[in-house]
């Protein structure tokens, strides 16, 4: 009796310390993603700064992931101040990755990026180079503040840049939430439609005054009226910008577009020439 007394008072212990095994384990996967993190190289930030930005072309670019295929062989696109530029292409094909490199994000396996005819994209400051580029992605990644927390991502507001979303035509977006700028848009947005996310995205993207703008299906979560309104912003702003936008379906960029690229079999070909040779 004494001995099965003693084993059940300590039942109860080792239970609890077989369970402590799993927060270990999950505690041992995180230290070694943290120390994979801490060992990553720090980009290098030496290059030459350039004041303005007026064409980019990129030239025979190769680019695979380590122990894959080649997502892209010997691709080529040119980019112009004034101009809509447009890339369609399947999900996969690697749209979003010439993103990533145009971002200097991912190394190419072969080729140039030239930019302003003159300099190459390796040999560009990386934080001067991400100053002139901002990006709309198709899904945006939302953190839990309000409105301007939202739009800025800095510790200090700059007015006038604020007052110049208001008159691109921000407001109404601004005046449809129920505290205006200071709306809690909730943990990933949950506050928010897809619809007033992607306009959330659009803010945030405009507010750094970009000249290299990216769009990844920037009107896939919009009604019509937004659309519109998104498409009138474009024609708006292409003077004064280089814009490039990505995106699956011919109908909502052609009206817009100045000159439309697809991507396919790992190459971009010019869509008239596409349909030619079709």
């Amino acid at each position: 009796m004494a001995i099965i007394g003693i084993a059940s008072s300590l039942l109860t212990s080792i239970t609890n310390l077989a369970l402590t095994s799993i927060p270990i384990q999950e505690a041992r996967v995180a230290f070694d993603r943290m120390f994979e993190y801490s060992s990553l190289e720090k980009e290098n930030n030496r290059g030459k700064v350039i004041a303005a930005l007026q064409s980019i072309e990129m030239k025979n670019i190769d680019f695979r992931f380590n122990g894959r295929s080649r997502l892209l062989d010997d691709a080529s696109i040119s980019f112009e101040k004034g101009k809509v530029i447009c890339l369609l292409g399947e999900s996969g094909n690697g749209k979003t990755t010439i993103t990533e490199i145009l971002l200097k994000n991912y190394q190419p396996e072969k080729g140039n990026i030239v930019v302003n005819n003159s300099l190459f994209l390796d040999d560009i400051n990386t934080e001067n180079w991400r100053s002139f580029v901002s990006v709309v992605p198709q899904n945006i990644q939302l953190f839990n503040g309000n409105i301007i927390d939202n739009v800025v991502l800095d510790d200090t507001i700059d007015e006038d840049k604020l007052k110049s979303l208001i008159s691109l035509g921000f407001d109404r977006f601004i005046n449809s939430l129920p505290q205006g700028f200071m709306t809690l848009v909730g943990e990933e947005g949950i506050n928010l439609s897809g619809g007033q996310k992607q306009l959330l995205g659009w803010m945030r993207a405009l507010y750094h005054q970009p000249e290299f703008l990216i769009l990844d299906e920037p009107t896939s979560s919009l009604d019509d009226s937004n659309r519109n309104f998104i498409y009138q912003l474009i024609n708006l702003l292409k003077k004064d910008k280089i814009i490039f936008i990505i995106s699956h379906h011919i109908e909502d960029i052609n009206k817009i577009a100045d000159q439309i690229f697809i991507l396919k079999d790992k190459k971009i070909t010019s869509y008239r020439t596409l349909q030619l040779y079709n």
